[in-house]
């Protein structure tokens, strides 16, 4: 049955009440319902009491929908005045009509304003000519060309890099060389250069803008310090290789000589994936030395692991570490605060040395808790 309708908060409504209960409610309750014969809808929540003849209410639950199971059917015969059952009816709207917009809160200018320091020569207290001379095509002359400036600040760049520059900017203090004299840089393009100081700033290269220069990246990245450059670069030359049988021995050898562990595993992953065809096609004389042996070894470990072969549960970190991918050492690396930008043997050893470490303390801790105090 249903009530006559009423207006609340601008909509109508009617309050059904079914004495024997909707489908899904329990034996011997009654359903309560309240449908909105408006055409708008509206975010509400409601509820119901039943109030007896002292004005007091017996029964009452606040929600929103149909309640299956109200009350007994027993339960609203003993609050009927008169043959009458009188339902208080509460509702709030459950948010604003209005929406208001939240405070705006301008993004934090800090990294962008630091980015635009690259290139003013007034707050820069370091300086770089970069390019210069450069060789003709087809030519034995050297053209001399005018370099380009750059102005940077020691301290960025000797807490944002771990090679050459931050040698740099160290040098030109402890040798007093004079400030005004700019370092020349003539192994890097000025173009790529941006890029390295862009970096070493917190600035994020763009894909347009690593395509073309990905490897000259990744080589200047590795010979000034800028690792995570160097990273970023090389995880996108990854992405942008396409392995075979004519290319995947130099892609090996190139990350060996610029020490790119994870082209290496990339391209040793290739090598075992194809195994059949490469050694049938691809010579290995004089080329396995024993760091590439290794790699070879991980690889084949990784391949039985991802099937399930020879690995379980209780495997220690030792054979943890040897089976993981670059990507998840450089991760564990990162997480202790190691350096990330090593061989795979490099960051292998340098986990296990922190996990080591990590033993000793903590049987330390344990030992001085376990010592009883001296007795007075």
């Amino acid at each position: 049955m249903a009530s006559p309708e009423f207006m609340l908060l601008g909509n109508q409504w009617c309050l059904v009440i079914f004495p024997g209960g909707v489908v899904n409610a329990a034996e011997g309750m009654t359903s309560l319902g309240l449908c909105n014969n408006s055409d708008k809808a509206i975010d509400a929540e409601y509820g119901f009491g039943v109030i007896d003849g002292s004005g007091k209410q017996v029964i009452g639950a606040f929600s929103a929908g149909v309640w299956p199971n109200f009350a007994t059917r027993s339960e609203i015969l003993s609050s009927l005045i008169n043959g009458t059952l009188i339902i208080d009816i509460q509702m709030r709207l459950a948010k604003p009509t209005t929406s208001v917009p939240p405070p705006f809160i301008p993004e934090n200018p800090f990294a962008k304003n630091i980015q635009r320091m690259i290139m003013d020569e007034n707050f820069g207290d370091i300086s770089f000519a970069v390019g210069g001379n450069q060789k003709k095509s087809n030519a034995e002359k050297v053209a001399k060309t005018t370099p380009i400036m750059f102005h940077a600040h020691r301290d960025i760049l000797r807490e944002c890099s771990t090679g050459i520059l931050a040698d740099i900017c160290d040098l030109k203090v402890s040798e007093g060389v004079s400030m005004s004299s700019p370092v020349e840089i003539t192994d890097v393009s000025p173009e790529v250069f941006r890029h390295l100081l862009y970096s070493a700033y917190g600035g994020k290269i763009s894909a347009d803008d690593m395509k073309p220069h990905t490897k000259e990246i990744i080589e200047a990245a590795n010979r000034y310090g800028v690792v995570n450059l160097k990273l970023e670069a090389e995880a996108f030359f990854v992405g942008a290789t396409t392995f075979s049988l004519e290319n995947v021995m130099e892609q090996l050898l190139y990350a060996e000589s610029i020490n790119c562990a994870l082209l290496k595993e990339a391209a040793m992953d290739y090598l075992i994936e194809n195994s059949a065809a490469v050694i049938d096609k691809i010579s290995f004389n004089d080329l396995l030395t024993p760091t590439l042996m290794r790699d070879v070894f991980a690889a084949v470990s990784r391949g039985k692991k991802n099937l399930g072969v020879g690995c379980g549960e209780d495997d220690d970190d030792d054979s943890r570490f040897n089976s993981m991918r670059i990507s998840e050492l450089r991760q564990e690396a990162h997480k202790k605060g190691l350096n990330v930008d090593g061989s795979r043997e490099m960051l292998i050893a340098a986990l296990k040395s922190a996990v080591q470490e990590a033993e000793v303390e903590s049987e330390e801790d344990s030992d001085e808790s376990n010592e009883e105090p001296d007795e007075e």
